[in-house]
């Protein structure tokens, strides 16, 4: 299967992920508070190694409900430790 991703313009935190036979029936009303989507890309099936949301849970609602919504706590890079304290 391949995930097409979008992303909630007034939820930035929220994504819809879809495969590309249900990918036309996606609407911003299935974001929390409406708004447009943004299409993020299409991703082949990654298995375990899918950090970004469950491939299972998504192939599941997507065979019943046409998409799979998922929340991401944050898009902000994850912050690097200083190698050493100043001195």
């Amino acid at each position: 299967m391949k995930f097409v991703v979008y992303r909630c313009n007034k939820d930035p935190d929220y994504f819809l992920v879809t495969d590309e036979t249900h990918q036309g029936t996606l609407r911003g009303d299935d974001c929390p508070a409406g708004g447009d989507l943004e299409e993020i890309g299409t991703y082949t099936e990654l298995g375990k190694e899918r950090v970004a949301f469950n491939e299972s849970l998504a192939k599941d609602a997507i065979k019943t409900q046409g998409y799979y919504r998922f929340e991401a706590k944050t898009w902000d890079p994850v912050a690097q430790a200083p190698g050493a304290m100043p001195g």
